[in-house]
């Protein structure tokens, strides 16, 4: 009945054996290849600042005949400074007097300020002339300052720093409505 063929002459095992290696390493074969990279990434961070104060201040009299008129001012700024050798500063300067003529002015030394209460920095000390010539400094920054975060920086994010401004009242002066423009800088190094 059987001719003495054994299963194994009949190639089925080969073809088995060839079959299950394929399926063994197809996975090697099929799948595509994955590579990798790096990429470094750098960036340069320099020191900076930021200042902003609201668009007016309106000084007033306390009501005492010539005492003069005041206000009070909270200054923002935001600053960083370089770590070793870095400084900044908070300045201000009137970059227009007092208009129109027949009023107070400050080119003549009639309006000055105080410093109080900086959240970074040193403010200036005792009573400061504004001037139109040069920039008056407000808050003076050492190295390696800087705003927000904690640690090695101030808790405040922004900072300020308050001023109180006076303003002399001369009887020369004609009645009317004055203004004058200051400008505040910051700068950081």
């Amino acid at each position: 009945m059987f001719s003495g063929r054994n299963i194994d002459s009949c190639g089925l095992l080969p073809r088995v054996a060839r079959a299950a290696a394929a399926l063994v390493f197809a996975p090697a074969f099929l799948l595509g290849a994955t590579g990798t990279t790096t990429q470094t990434l750098s960036a340069t961070i320099d020191a900076i600042g930021k200042v902003s104060v609201p668009s007016s201040l309106t000084l007033t009299s306390s009501g005492t005949t010539f005492v003069g008129y005041s206000g009070n001012l909270s200054i923002s700024y935001k600053a960083r400074t370089t770590a070793t050798t870095g400084s900044g500063s908070l300045t201000l300067k009137a970059t227009a007097d007092f208009s129109p003529d027949g009023g107070p002015s400050i080119a003549s030394g009639q309006l000055t300020f105080t410093c109080s209460a900086p959240t970074l920095g040193a403010a200036c000390s005792g009573t400061q002339t504004a001037s139109t010539a040069s920039q008056t400094n407000v808050v003076t920054l050492g190295a390696g300052v800087c705003t927000g975060g904690g640690g090695s920086c101030s808790s405040s994010n922004p900072n300020t720093v308050q001023s109180a401004f006076t303003l002399s009242d001369n009887p020369a002066f004609k009645t009317g409505t004055y203004s004058a423009t200051l400008t505040f800088t910051i700068s950081a190094i």
